[in-house]
């Protein structure tokens, strides 16, 4: 009898450990601290958290002179989910000066707007199989809006 119980119990914990794995990539993201932002940002009013790199083969920026507005789609790669990379842009860019517009999911793929001035950033964000991603995307304000 006691062995069976000992093999029962023994059997519950490799379940237990099949299923919830060994903090797996997802889990980290609910559960994990706040994210702090970079101190090397490239952008200024648009952060990126600390750990996150850009890709540079698929990042590009521009800024016209006369009008000063730019035109920037970035990418960058970290170590964080993207429920924390959500969490740290809803947080972060209202204090910089950005007005929150919305927020869309499609699958795992969230996006968020905000706007200020003459500008509208999109931030989406998504888990790749080890790395969270952040595209950062800032481009004029539409006319009429």
């Amino acid at each position: 009898m006691k062995r069976t119980l000992a093999l029962a119990f023994l059997a519950l914990g490799f379940a237990v450990a099949a299923f919830t794995g060994c903090d797996t990539f997802t889990n980290r993201s609910a559960t994990q601290p706040a994210l702090i932002a970079s101190a090397t940002s490239p952008i200024a009013d648009v952060p990126v958290p600390a750990g996150f790199t850009m890709i540079d083969s698929e990042s590009t920026s521009k800024v016209v002179a006369a009008t000063g507005l730019r035109f920037v789609d970035h990418r960058y790669r970290g170590p964080d989910g993207y429920l924390a990379i959500v969490r740290f842009y809803r947080e972060e860019l209202p204090n910089r000066g950005w007005k929150f517009i919305d927020q869309n999911q499609v699958k795992e793929e969230i996006t968020l707007r905000f706007s200020k001035n003459n500008e509208e950033v999109a931030i989406t964000t998504w888990d790749g199989v080890r790395h969270g991603h952040i595209r950062i995307k800032i481009d004029p304000a539409a006319r009429g809006k």
